[in-house]
């Protein structure tokens, strides 16, 4: 019987040594300390999910065991300016954000808890990192979101420097009177219909307004104000006889798509860069997520310099 209990203790006492020896501290932040049994295991996880699975060299192994370590001191940083602030989740916030999740993949609860357990997750497990997320996403809103700005002059200055992605697409504002051919119209029909075409330009060339030219042609041709439209919408064929219009010309009358055409350009609105509300506002939400990106780096930085971080490794 003693021999049982000593053998027991000496084995006590080397399972003791063997944990002392391979689980250190390898870094001391503020008053949390980080495990190499922790280390290793979020390594693994990290290793396991790189592209390809591919094999580290000793050297790149090393580095991604100091970045690795480096996410890790950043996350326990977090969690304490977390605690600090007194940050917390309720648990009808938990509610309405797995609620979202829900409706957004269109599952219900129960179709939820056995996707979660396909991967390996329980339900409870999830709720405890979706409450982690929340708490990161209120700290990162107060401490960062809220302390940016983005001025009247940073909308501007992005604007001028970046005219070409506003530019406005160019318009006509066009009226129409075209006259129909007949099918499998000859030279002569054609040659007949294009005078009548002629003479309906001319009047407009003389300054006989154009509903009352439109009403005199009668059954023989149809049109109307065409309203504004984007030019490079515009068929083809159409557009290159309007293509180098100024306002008030007319085209001579031809023949395009079984009708022979006259257009007269009312007005023209060539591409311009225009710094409207709408762009004003696209710009600011370019220069918001910019500037909290910037933001951001330099609030990770400072939670970096205010610690007491000792790297052992």
């Amino acid at each position: 019987m003693k021999k049982i209990l000593l053998t027991s203790l000496l084995l006590l006492c080397a399972t003791s040594v063997f944990a002392t020896t391979l689980i250190k501290t390898v870094a001391v932040v503020n008053n949390d300390v980080v495990t190499s049994y922790q280390l290793e295991k979020k390594l693994a996880l990290v290793m396991a999910t790189s592209e390809g699975k591919r094999q580290f060299s000793q050297k790149e192994h090393a580095a991604l065991r100091l970045s690795v370590l480096n996410d890790m001191i950043d996350d326990l940083l977090v969690e304490q300016r977390i605690h600090e602030l007194g940050l917390t989740v309720t648990d009808q916030e938990l509610n309405s954000a797995i609620e979202d999740v829900q409706r957004q993949n269109k599952l219900t609860s129960e179709q939820l808890k056995d996707a979660l357990q396909a991967q390996g997750m329980s339900f409870e497990g999830y709720r405890q990192q979706l409450q982690k997320e929340i708490l990161r996403y209120k700290l990162i809103a107060k401490e960062v979101h809220s302390k940016v700005e983005v001025t009247n002059a940073e909308i501007r200055a992005y604007f001028d420097a970046h005219k070409d992605e506003y530019m406005t697409v160019p318009t006509l504002h066009l009226l129409r009177i075209s006259y129909p051919l007949p099918k499998d119209a000859t030279a002569e029909q054609i040659t007949q219909i294009k005078q009548k075409a002629q003479i309906a330009r001319q009047l407009l060339l003389e300054g006989k307004p154009f509903a009352e030219v439109l009403a005199g042609v009668g059954t023989d041709a149809n049109g109307g104000d065409m309203g504004t439209m984007i030019e490079k919408e515009m068929h083809p064929e159409l557009h290159k006889m309007v293509a180098t219009l100024k306002v008030g010309q007319i085209n001579e009358p031809t023949e395009a798509l079984g009708s022979i055409h006259i257009f007269q350009v009312l007005e023209r609105t060539p591409a311009k860069a225009e710094l409207t509300d709408e762009v004003s506002a696209a710009i600011e939400k370019i220069l918001a997520t910019q500037n909290s990106e910037k933001r951001f780096a330099e609030w990770k930085k400072e939670l970096r310099q205010d610690a007491v971080v000792d790297i052992r490794i």
